[in-house]
């Protein structure tokens, strides 16, 4: 691509429209070359090179530019209307407001088609679209083309049905872990990643400083009392799922989300196998467990009004339903005492509010054509958080949601979240409050501050929120955390990440090809269609048989749920009162506790086991460790 007056130049490029960067030209002769993933933090211009990348391959058929929302395709729909020579009619926006037979027509149509994934997904399963002759797909937010995701289904037909295929992923992160970054690089066939961080000397000139700070609030004497309530709720529920034999091998206040979340597919497993009994009651206690868990992080992390929602919309509604895990909850005497507190709470001015109310106001005094955007995970602190500020005159509000309907929010229509981003920018007001579905991608060039309501636990979210800012000038960040609370876990932890990350992907692009090949290698289905020719294949990662990458599946930890090898009812009712009237104090290893039963009773060895295994159902017995038990 020829180079002009500090502009990028092409037939297809209105003029002084794109400037031209050294770092972006290097990055396009590998990109014009390779299935490649370009990493490039936030206002560097990773657009810029699908865009300058995508006139190109219109020279070779339709080029597929995919992006994960509606509001993120309309921006790069937009882009290409505002910097190409391309007829309205060329420029295609495909999403799932179109009935199939619509959509149809528009992909025959388009030169370059802007959809959405999972519209093109739905459309190629049922064979009303092919991509035989896309020249380009361009994966946005690529770092998502992992599990069952439509990116990676998309890129299995894609190189099953194009001869010459050529993909782009963009993201400006990855991921922190190694075995995420290669899943994605295999599933999209990636044989090159192309890396930019904002040290780096050809990039320097065209970063702007991002100021972060953190502000660090003290939560009420009340929310903490409700918090410890509903973490004794947790150790007691997590003892009685220990008396099964189950997380044994950790002490109550130490067993995790993620264990009960893996603890939870083992028993659906087991249970869809054909087990049953008290694996029924094993799983709703670990259901039970997971939200009050949920309640936990809601109190330490965003308040008495997201909690009381939350129980009020969701808990009670359960209930109502017949769920026995919230039904325990709603009758458990530890949550009675936490609601009573809860009222309490409520009453009481929330310190984030007041803390994020300051902030606002502060920048708007300093700066009152300022855009902020105040980003939180939940819905219903966005509407907690707009009441709040409605009551300030100086602050002119509004929110930013996705479509979908959560527990009587109705969330946005397309066309309204287009209006929204509209009036942000032309200062209609000058503060969004807004879900995860603002933290991809969006360009809203004039907004200089970004508040974080919580901390997230996540490298990827963390770079997407903090890139909402500096994007043609310097920008804040501040993220409001309750001192020691959940809150400074998931802070440091997603700085911890994000650093690791950086370290990550600069190994990674010389290591890439062969991890790829150690640890992904094609795999056969039932679902083979096509067999590819060697002519028909690109060097590197298209696949030989079935081009369905293979990733290794989650492990599931097993928890092995102690049961007798035998079961016998003879002998067993005085094997239970033996057992009741010899039952262990201390930990003691179950073998030794059949040994002297058979010796003292006389009885065989099942009926001990049996007896023992039933006092664990009943909750007199549990197992703190494997192989022991104890009395309850």
């Amino acid at each position: 691509m020829p180079e002009g007056e500090g502009y990028a130049n092409h037939e297809w490029l209105k003029a002084h429209s794109v400037e031209d960067r050294q770092y972006q030209n290097v990055i396009m002769e590998t990109v014009r070359q390779k299935n490649t993933l370009v990493v490039l933090p936030t206002a560097l211009g990773k657009t810029v090179i699908a865009l300058l990348l995508a006139i190109e391959r219109t020279e070779h058929g339709k080029v597929y530019f995919l992006a994960p929302t509606r509001p993120l395709v309309q921006q790069h729909h937009q882009t290409f209307k505002e910097k190409t020579l391309f007829e309205d009619k060329e420029l295609i926006l495909v999403t799932g407001r179109y009935p199939p037979a619509k959509r149809t027509s528009l992909y025959r149509k388009g030169r370059i088609v802007f959809a959405t994934p999972q519209c093109v997904w739905n459309d190629l399963k049922n064979k009303l679209l092919s991509l035989e002759n896309v020249s380009l797909i361009v994966f946005d937010e690529a770092h998502r083309a992992r599990g069952n995701y439509a990116y990676v289904g998309i890129a299995n037909y894609y190189f099953r049905q194009c001869s010459q295929p050529l993909v782009l992923g963009l993201t400006a992160s990855p991921g922190g872990y190694e075995e995420k970054i290669v899943e994605v690089c295999g599933n999209l066939g990636i044989e090159a990643i192309e890396h930019r961080t904002d040290e780096d000397q050809d990039v320097k000139l065209y970063v702007q400083p991002i100021n972060v700070e953190w502000k660090s609030v003290k939560p009420p004497e009340a929310y903490l009392q409700v918090r410890d309530n509903l973490k004794e709720m947790i150790v007691e529920r997590v003892k009685g799922l220990q008396s099964k034999g189950v997380l044994s091998r950790k002490q109550p206040a130490s067993v995790t989300r993620r264990d009960l979340v893996e603890l939870n597919r083992e028993l659906q497993q087991r249970i869809r196998s054909g087990e049953g009994g008290y694996l029924y009651r094993a799983k709703v206690e670990a259901t039970a467990i997971l939200s009050i868990m949920h309640m936990l992080v809601l109190i330490e992390t965003q308040g008495p009004e997201t909690l009381q929602a939350f129980i009020e919309k969701s808990l009670k509604k359960m209930a109502s339903k017949g769920s026995r895990g919230h039904i325990s909850i709603l009758k458990d005497p530890l949550f009675m005492q936490a609601r009573e507190k809860l009222k309490q709470c409520l009453r009481i001015e929330n310190p984030k509010m007041t803390e994020l109310t300051r902030v606002l106001t502060g920048q708007i005094e300093v700066k009152p054509n300022s855009r902020l955007i105040v980003f939180t995970q939940y819905r219903d602190t966005v509407l907690s958080i707009l009441r709040t500020l409605g009551k300030h005159s100086g602050i002119r509000v509004e929110r930013f949601v996705g479509q979908g309907e959560r527990e009587g929010d109705p969330g946005m229509t397309q066309e309204e979240q287009r209006e929204a981003l509209e009036k942000l920018r032309n200062g209609a007001f000058n503060v969004l409050v807004a879900t995860s579905i603002a933290e991809e991608g969006l360009d809203i060039p004039e907004v200089d501050h970004v508040v974080f309501y919580e901390p997230i636990p996540s490298e990827i979210r963390y770079i997407q929120r903090r890139g909402r800012t500096g994007r043609r000038v310097a920008g804040n960040v501040s993220i409001l955390i309750n001192e020691g609370t959940l809150d400074e876990a998931f802070y440091w932890s997603s700085i911890k990440r994000a650093k690791k990350m950086k370290k990550l992907i600069e190994q990674l692009n010389k290591t890439l090809p062969e991890i790829l090949k150690e640890r992904q290698k094609p795999a056969l289905t039932q679902k083979t269609l096509t067999v590819l020719t060697s002519e028909e294949r690109r060097v590197g990662l298209i696949f030989a048989k079935s081009l369905k990458v293979k990733v290794q599946p989650e492990k599931v930890q097993r928890f092995e749920l102690w049961k007798p090898q035998a079961f016998q009812t003879k002998g067993l009712s005085k094997a239970l009162k033996w057992l009741v009237q010899n039952l262990p104090e201390a930990s003691v290893a179950i073998n030794e506790v059949v040994e002297q039963a058979v010796k003292e009773t006389g009885l065989e060895k099942p009926a001990i086991e049996t007896a023992i295994w039933r006092l664990i159902q009943q909750g007199h017995l549990y197992i703190p460790e494997m192989g022991r038990i104890k009395r309850l």
